[in-house]
């Protein structure tokens, strides 16, 4: 699988609804999460530490609890959500219908077929997953923080889901090079 552009990122973002289907789009694109942990986050499940803010992951795959960091730019989003667009509702999930009740993986992915048919592309749940680590890599992430925001027990499960060109590799060569 490879991993969307830039572009198409943008025409993604710009077909999304405003609300919990764009939110959904940011949160899967920003942490690397997969749609069934997304779908399951709780408003509880969220840790703001004032410099810092988490995702709780509490049944990753494996059944495996993880802590997902939520950048700067994401959390601006998840707040303007949680005070001007989430439906009052006593649902502990996070994202919410309009008419209150939980968003699905159903739900998910049919949006994510409506918004493939807007912008002509495929839209898949899973690419977001594949560029979230290609991109945090190419922006000098660590190898052992992606592995484990991402939930994984190896490496080469990591690799798995990193798409790096030979533009990548030559990047910053000549400083790191010995000669």
């Amino acid at each position: 699988m490879e991993t969307y552009t830039e572009t198409q990122l943008e025409r993604i973002l710009s077909a999304a609804p405003e609300g919990w289907p764009r939110l959904a789009i940011l949160i899967l694109l920003g942490t690397g999460m997969r749609v069934g942990e997304l779908c399951a986050l709780c408003v509880d499940d969220i840790e703001d530490e004032g410099e810092a803010a988490f995702f709780k992951i509490k049944r990753g795959k494996g059944a495996k609890f993880r802590r997902v960091p939520i950048s700067r730019r994401l959390r601006r989003e998840l707040v303007r959500y949680l005070n001007r667009i989430r439906p009052p509702s006593s649902a502990p999930q996070l994202l919410l219908r309009a008419d209150g009740k939980p968003v699905r993986v159903e739900t998910v992915t049919e949006l994510l077929k409506r918004v493939n048919r807007r912008v002509g592309f495929r839209v898949h749940a899973h690419k977001f997953r594949h560029t979230f680590a290609t991109e945090y890599l190419r922006q000098g992430g660590e190898i052992e923080r992606l592995r484990r925001i991402l939930g994984h027990t190896t490496y080469a499960m990591v690799m798995r889901y990193v798409h790096l060109d030979k533009g990548d590799l030559y990047r910053d060569f000549d400083q790191r090079s010995p000669f």
